[in-house]
């Protein structure tokens, strides 16, 4: 059917003034967005903490909570929502609604889980909105100081001379304590026996005892073994941390791939307004450069390592790429 001139501009006309209603649609949708960005915040905001009160992820995110208080002029309320190996805060954050009010301190357990636990569902930008990276922590090596081996490369020696001999203990299985020995036993070529535990405390007290050769600890928890009941080896992170400047790395070792950065960073459910997040990481940036908070951050073993959102993004996708290509390496069992 052939149209005429007349009925083509009557219907360009009748498109051409639906473009105006359209975009007046999507303004006014908006709009509750765009005033509650510039408003906020003007509440208390809720932190999810994924440990128990009192364990010493709760101490840095009290630390973290005070500090980011100071700097958005609102109270920052610890929530505590331990269980299901961080399962149980994560789902929480998930839910809520994308208002800037409720937040959580993601461990980096978000990158690994996924490959050690069947049921982990939850990804970046689908299930939370990565805001700031804010520290990190790494693992240290400890050997129980009665028997001959003073370095790593000794350690490894001995291991290699006594293929199965030597056991270390960690807080459990899957967790960051076992995968940074597990990677070790790939990287060095050795045969160590894993005792797990629940938790790290009662396997350095019994590495202390002699009862097993071996543990991995946090870097705050390594204080155990001052006084000489443990002989401190190395240390998994980029740095010597000023709590032990006397330790190697296992980078200066020659072994720079055994690398165990456990990471806290901040974020927050998914479709939060880049404008809230833009406001947060502002937040965190300013954090990250007062010196009282650093010290204060050294002092229970975590490091400032500061990532702005887009970095951040970027930081948790490569992080979990080596986990998706490491964990199947270790042979590690998926945890039900």
């Amino acid at each position: 059917m052939r149209q005429t001139a007349h009925s083509v501009g009557r219907r360009l006309v009748s498109v051409v003034g639906v473009v105006p209603l359209c975009l007046a649609v999507v303004l006014l949708a908006l709009a509750p967005l765009r005033g509650l960005a510039e408003d906020y915040p003007s509440r208390p905001i809720h932190l999810i903490v994924t440990s128990p009160a009192g364990s010493l992820v709760d101490v840095l995110g009290r630390l973290y909570a005070e500090a980011m208080s100071a700097q958005l002029g609102q109270p920052v309320v610890i929530d505590n929502r331990s269980g299901g190996m961080t399962m149980l805060g994560t789902d929480v954050l998930s839910h809520a609604d994308p208002d800037g009010y409720t937040l959580m301190l993601g461990p980096s357990e978000l990158t690994m889980l996924p490959f050690l636990k069947k049921d982990y569902r939850y990804e970046s930008g689908k299930d939370y909105t990565p805001v700031a990276l804010v520290t990190t922590s790494w693992t240290v090596f400890a050997i129980y100081p009665g028997l001959p081996i003073k370095t790593l490369p000794e350690l490894i020696a001995y291991a290699k001379a006594n293929p199965g001999k030597l056991r270390y203990g960690s807080g459990g299985v899957g967790g960051a304590l076992h995968i940074a020995v597990e990677e070790l036993k790939l990287k060095a070529g050795i045969d160590l026996v894993h005792v797990p535990y629940r938790g790290g405390g009662p396997a350095a007290n019994d590495a202390m005892a002699g009862q097993i050769d071996m543990v991995s600890l946090g870097l705050a928890s390594a204080r155990v073994a001052e006084g000489g009941r443990l002989r401190l080896l190395a240390q998994t992170g980029p740095i010597r941390h000023p709590l032990f400047p006397d330790v190697p790395t296992t980078a200066e070792y020659g072994l720079p791939d055994v690398r165990m950065d456990t990471w806290f960073g901040l974020v927050a459910p998914p479709n939060t307004p880049a404008a809230i997040v833009e406001r947060l990481d502002r937040a965190t940036a300013a954090v990250e450069q007062e010196r009282p908070f650093k010290d204060k951050l050294a002092e229970i073993g975590c490091a400032p390592a500061y990532k702005t959102h887009a970095d951040f993004a970027a930081f948790i996708d490569a992080d979990r790429k080596r986990w998706q290509q490491l964990i199947p390496a270790l042979g590690i069992p998926q945890i039900e």
